[in-house]
């Protein structure tokens, strides 16, 4: 198993605060730490989509917008996938 696989396993024994925690942290040094394109990131991250991530981050951080839980969204997509599979087969 490859570090990063170690860490990562690792990161989803701690608590749900703890992996908040983690992933804010993570996203925060990604945002004001973005490194110089390589030749393996490259098309990944350009500083369109890069500034549009500062942006929405600064206007989460400001207060300006809210969030909500993962879990929420994912099950109102779960929900919405589920009746448009309904739908569909109506």
């Amino acid at each position: 198993m490859i570090l990063r696989d170690q860490l990562l396993q690792q990161a989803l024994t701690l608590s749900a605060a703890d992996q908040a925690f983690l992933a804010q942290s993570l996203e925060d040094h990604l945002i004001t730490n973005v490194p110089p394109e390589t030749a393996e990131s490259e098309g990944i991250a350009d500083a369109e989509f890069l500034d549009e991530l500062k942006r929405r981050s600064a206007t989460h951080h400001s207060g300006q917008t809210s969030s909500r839980l993962a879990a929420d969204v994912l099950g109102d997509l779960r929900k919405r996938q589920s009746d448009e599979k309904y739908l569909a087969l109506s």
